[in-house]
């Protein structure tokens, strides 16, 4: 540290003043503005997305809870119409009035849905039913 001792120190310090021109003041003045312009629509354009991430997350709620809701309700909706159905097979409803209009002793969709399914598995794989038509 001996060596640090022997650098000679300046004690005074200069600070010297000189004016700006105008057009350089001005230039300086302009692009600070619109830096702050910048920033400021800059803030703006973040809280504003920041609100609209935070509306995104609530209408998925909304959407996540409606689909439940719906679900629940268009199955409870199903087991009444299933329910109407195998007292009034085949029934038109009239919502105005209140009535319904059934084929007595016709097979309910429940029974028709069967059936269907089960021509279908008796079918063959290239879909035949196994039987030839033979004209004479």
């Amino acid at each position: 540290m001996a060596g640090l001792d022997n650098i000679p120190q300046q004690q005074q310090i200069t600070i010297e003043t000189a004016k700006i021109d105008a057009e350089t003041m001005q230039s300086i003045n302009d692009l600070n503005q619109k830096i702050q312009g910048l920033v400021l629509d800059f803030g703006q354009i973040y809280i504003r997305r920041k609100e609209i991430q935070d509306e995104m997350v609530r209408m998925d709620d909304f959407l996540e809870k409606g689909e439940d809701e719906f679900k629940v309700l268009n199955t409870q909706l199903r087991e009444i119409i299933d329910g109407l159905d195998d007292k009034y097979p085949q029934g038109r409803i009239n919502m105005q009035d209140g009535t319904i209009q059934y084929q007595p002793g016709a097979p309910t969709r429940k029974q028709l849905a069967e059936m269907q399914r089960q021509q279908q598995s008796s079918t063959m794989p290239d879909g035949s039913t196994g039987m030839k038509v033979v004209k004479e």
